[in-house]
């Protein structure tokens, strides 16, 4: 692919952000996807009382710890003033409420929370059911999206916080707040994970609100929602305080671009970024993301909207790396060392391992119909292992069904791009291409959400210095994303697994109790 820079300087730096589940990553990324520095903050979640909740002064804080530490990092290598730009990443659907000084009133309720089924549940019955919410979205109202917080809000959240909240924003849109004090938008892919944004026209759906009781309580939401903008449209610089706190040039500050979903930064940073790639990104969560002009044809895939064009067709399961650190008992500290000798352990344990598997739903799976934590084992191996390869299997089970599910919506696959943590496990790669009967192909970058967030940026500067010029901004996330997005050599599948998988498939269908309806459609 031809280079499709002409104003953004060869040695620029863009930051991507990954305000992730469990942390947040800060990458400085040079225009050819190439690491020069990072930083990595943890989260610490509010779980009690069986929900998933962010703090939002820690979100806060992330955002101010992460720009001092970067800012040290780059000037420790001589390259602080070739930071030119920043993109964000942050979880789908996790949303909060922040008052008119940018405090909190209510924290942020995660995508992953357990405790919103039954107000989903309570909204669906209200809009008169699920057909509806689709006529009116254009594509489904899944549990996790924003909408299902605002109906929980009518029966756990004091009229006075109705009342003083400024605004309800996306993780990502209060991330981009923080870094410049802008708190009034919100990207199109951000908006798409409320619940709230027509899928079609890309404008708010205030006839979703009905899924709210009290009228005042709508009209406030009217007003409390920030307002949508193109992809190109820059946020704002990075606030004079944090680059008088991080020491940066105030005459050059870096700009912040529109926030990218997690699932769109994961599929942008995952290679899948035409229509006919398919991104498996092995996380937190276990996801298999495409892109699409159509929407898709089943009923069993969340539908949101990238930034640009496409429809955005998901599936997400609750369930990914922490089904897997739990199975092998993953000790603090563990480095790439102690994966690599596991990998090694677990590639001397035959396929199936000996008739073991593990149903590995330490959460609610809702797309596969599963209203409940359903975990057990059968034939639990003592060995560290073997279990491991077993949870590498049963991974590979949901992302072939999540595969299927694509096929079904009418996706038709060209390439199967992979990331993510666990996407490192060389027997994982063969496992999972085995499962699939088809090629995977892994990338160079670990670090997909945010290089995805870093190659959104790119095109995003490109674009704005193009317009300084008089030019028109025509540089495309798919050119940005060909230039930094490299790829490892493809991984084939084991002739000698493949069929042995395909029973072992039907098998865990049976053994996980995955409805057969669920599995019609997909």
């Amino acid at each position: 692919m031809a280079n499709p820079l002409k104003y953004v300087p060869s040695d620029a730096l863009i930051v991507g952000w990954d305000f992730g589940t469990t942390g947040v990553k800060c990458i400085a990324f040079s225009v050819d996807g190439k690491t020069v520095a990072e930083v990595r903050l943890p989260n610490d979640l509010w779980t009690a009382g069986r929900v998933v909740e962010l703090n939002l002064m820690q979100l806060e804080g992330q955002v101010r710890a992460s720009v001092r530490a970067i800012a040290q990092k780059l000037r420790d290598l001589g390259r602080l003033k070739d930071w030119i730009a920043g993109g964000i990443s942050a979880t789908h659907h996790s949303a909060g409420r922040i008052d008119a000084q940018h405090n909190q009133v209510r924290r942020a309720i995660f995508w992953n929370d357990p405790s919103l089924a039954k107000y989903h549940a309570l909204g669906i019955k209200r809009l008169g059911g699920e057909d509806r919410a689709t006529e009116l979205l254009g594509g489904p109202w899944a549990i996790r999206y924003s909408l299902s917080h605002l109906v929980k809000d009518e029966a756990k959240l004091s009229e006075a916080d109705w009342q003083r909240t400024a605004k309800i924003l996306t993780h990502g849109a209060l991330a981009a707040g923080y870094l410049t004090g802008n708190f009034d938008v919100i990207s199109v892919s951000s908006a798409a994970s409320t619940g709230l944004m027509n899928l079609k026209d890309k404008t708010w759906c205030m006839a979703m609100l009905d899924a709210l009781k009290v009228d005042t309580h709508r009209q406030l939401v009217e007003r409390q929602l920030p307002r949508i903008i193109d992809q190109f449209q820059p946020i704002g610089p990075l606030h004079p305080s944090l680059v008088q706190e991080a020491g940066l040039d105030p005459r050059r500050p870096p700009l912040i671009f529109p926030t990218s979903d997690d699932q769109q930064a994961g599929l942008v940073g995952g290679g899948a970024f035409e229509t006919g790639r398919l991104a498996v990104i092995l996380g937190t969560s276990a996801v298999v993301n495409s892109s699409s002009m159509e929407l898709p044809t089943t009923k069993h895939l969340d539908v949101m909207r990238l930034n640009w064009d496409p429809y955005l067709w998901m599936r997400c399961y609750n369930n990914g790396a922490q089904f897997v650190d739990k199975i092998v008992e993953r000790e603090p500290g563990w480095g790439d060392e102690e994966w690599r000798e596991l990998d090694e352990l677990a590639s001397e344990a035959p396929p199936g391992c000996n008739g073991t598997s593990v149903v590995p739903f330490l959460f609610a799976e809702p797309s596969l119909g599963i209203k409940k934590p359903r975990f057990k084992w059968k034939k639990k191996p003592r060995d560290r292992g073997t279990r491991f390869r077993a949870a590498l299997e049963a991974l590979a089970y949901l992302i072939a069904l999540g595969v299927k599910a694509h096929r079904k919506g009418g996706q038709e696959i060209s390439r199967i791009t992979v990331s993510g943590g666990l996407a490192r496990s060389p027997l994982m790669g063969r496992i999972l291409a085995s499962v699939l009967q088809l090629p995977i192909h892994p990338l160079v970058s670990d670090e997909g959400p945010a290089l995805g967030a870093a190659a959104t940026a790119l095109a995003a500067i490109e674009n704005h210095f193009r317009q300084q010029q008089g030019e028109p901004g025509t540089c495309t996330v798919a050119e940005a994303a060909g230039v930094m997005v490299e790829f490892r050599p493809a991984i084939a599948p084991d002739p000698e697994w493949e069929a042995f998988y395909q029973k072992g498939l039907k098998k865990f269908e049976k053994l996980a109790g995955i409805k057969k309806e669920r599995l019609e459609t997909t």
